[in-house]
């Protein structure tokens, strides 16, 4: 026999229990047995019941009681009670029991068709008042799901209606619908985030590679007024620093430090007190234009180390992309005229190690910068700490200098190029943020473009045919490359379009 339904006796008399059991069983229930009130509660606390069939005369705790208990307790109201009273003619009985929360009555000398009907009616209505408890709460997660994508970020998968969905009534199709246009709505968010995010990343990275750019032909004069490059970089970071820490006490976005803070502060130190002292040793012995091109090898560089280390995508255009930017620097190598003597080689390979410490402060800026780190404070911060890396190095080559106006020229010039660093610093770290490290690397290509220009305007340098050619092809590179790829999970927040009225 197939039972459709769990029932719970509740009598003292067990003989009375055995009668409605064995009715129950007729009707194809399963029951289970309760001897007094107390112990009827503790089942119900074990398992669930679709009727109670419950005695009011009983010891200890009547029927009354039990009632009194199960409407306390939102999960028990729901369950039909039939109460069943040996009194005859007890019509007050009843009707309290009723007030208090009962379905109906039966006397203990029950015709077994009244039987059969009044249970039936009451398992029938626990049932509908089941499915209807149950479309009830689908329908409050439809609509806490169109809360959740009209004041928040929101992803589809992560609206939890796939179980709604899947149901075959009213409330399914319309999770299905829901569904569909959440993730419509989530791919033209995506869209436009996208869309959004290049923009920003376009519009950053044009502003870090003119910026930058000009850091060559600035150093390259530097060096012509004032020949102590460890000296030079000294002042240039103690001024740039100053000025990013003066910017964060204005905007009162200084922080706590903490360990972890401060290790990643002086990594970043270290790259770019380094990056600078060779820059400005470099720029005394390689052209304008040459120092330029090996700049641009830092695309190439980053692009290697995130594809190592996993941080980004190494999809294959990501990689013609940045193949085809370093045919163009090669192309630019190519296009210069015949070296003369060993010694500028060794200049140029030295140089070389500009771009890839470049590539690890963009790997570091993009996989370890802490979050609640402001960029103004980070990196005046940072160029406070490449201040006091510097001192001692230019102490024992006896390169520390005072900035006076004795200096001339070079005292405008350092004051420039500490301008320009913070300008490429906060360019970058927000070019970082919004574009990911191998987008941002790709700005050492426009910076290649710039520093080309600004080395033909202001040190009178020649640019052929061919190196215009070369630097095509770079560009052609940096738009294969493109910005960082979102996480396939990312959420989006919903914007509401507006209708015209």
């Amino acid at each position: 026999m197939s039972l459709s339904g769990q029932v719970l006796v509740v009598d003292d008399s067990k003989m009375s229990r055995r009668k409605l059991v064995l009715a129950l069983r007729n009707l194809g229930y399963a029951s289970i047995e309760a001897e007094s009130g107390a112990a009827a509660l503790a089942l119900l606390r074990e398992r669930d019941f679709d009727l109670i069939l419950l005695d009011i005369m009983m010891p200890e705790m009547d029927g009354f009681q039990v009632l009194q208990q199960l409407r306390v307790d939102p999960a028990w109201a729901e369950i039909p009670v039939l109460v069943i009273s040996g009194l005859e003619n007890d019509a007050e009985s009843v009707a309290r029991a009723i007030e208090m929360g009962a379905t109906d009555f039966l006397p203990k000398q029950f015709e077994l068709t009244l039987f059969r009907a009044r249970v039936n009616a009451c398992i029938e209505k626990k049932r509908l008042r089941t499915a209807e408890l149950d479309h009830l709460r689908q329908v409050d997660r439809l609509i806490a799901a169109a809360e959740l994508m009209e004041t928040s970020t929101f992803h589809p998968a992560k609206l939890g209606l796939a179980d709604v969905a899947q149901r075959s009534d009213a409330v399914g199709k319309l999770a299905r619908v829901f569904r569909d246009m959440a993730e419509h709505v989530y791919a033209r968010e995506r869209k436009l985030q996208r869309n959004v995010r290049t923009l920003k990343g376009g519009a950053l990275l044009l502003a870090t590679g003119v910026a930058s750019g000009l850091g060559v032909p600035l150093s390259i004069l530097l060096y012509q007024e004032i020949p102590m490059p460890m000296g030079t970089a000294l002042w240039v970071n103690f001024l740039a620093g100053v000025i990013c820490l003066c910017l964060t006490v204005a905007r009162r976005k200084v922080g706590p430090m903490s360990a972890p803070l401060v290790g990643f502060l002086l990594a970043w130190a270290v790259l770019h007190g380094l990056s600078t002292i060779v820059m400005f040793e470099a720029a005394g012995r390689v052209t304008g234009i040459m120092l330029s091109i090996i700049l641009a090898l830092q695309g190439f560089t980053v692009f290697l180390l995130a594809a190592i280390l996993r941080i980004e995508n190494p999809s294959a255009q990501r990689f013609v992309g940045l193949c085809i930017g370093l045919a163009g620097v090669l192309l630019l190598l190519l296009a210069r005229d015949q070296l003369q003597g060993v010694r500028d080689w060794v200049w140029i390979m030295i140089a070389v190690t500009i771009p890839v410490m470049f590539g690890l402060m963009d790997i570091l800026l993009d996989h370890k910068h802490p979050p609640n780190l402001d960029p103004v404070a980070g990196v005046g911060l940072m160029l406070v700490m490449a201040t006091a890396l510097t001192f001692p190095l230019a102490q024992a080559n006896g390169q520390v200098f005072l900035l006076t106006p004795d200096l001339g020229f070079g005292a405008v010039l350092i004051v420039l190029e500490a301008f320009r660093t913070v300008a490429v610093f906060l360019f970058y770290v927000y070019l970082i943020a919004v574009a990911g490290a191998v987008f941002g690397s790709q700005s050492a290509y426009v910076s290649t473009v710039a520093g080309v220009g600004w080395s033909i305007l202001l040190l009178g340098e020649l640019l052929s045919i061919v190196t215009v050619a070369a630097l095509l092809l770079i560009m052609v590179g940096l738009a294969l490359v493109g910005t960082k790829r979102e996480a396939e999970d990312t959420e989006v927040r919903f914007t509401r379009r507006k209708v015209p009225t």
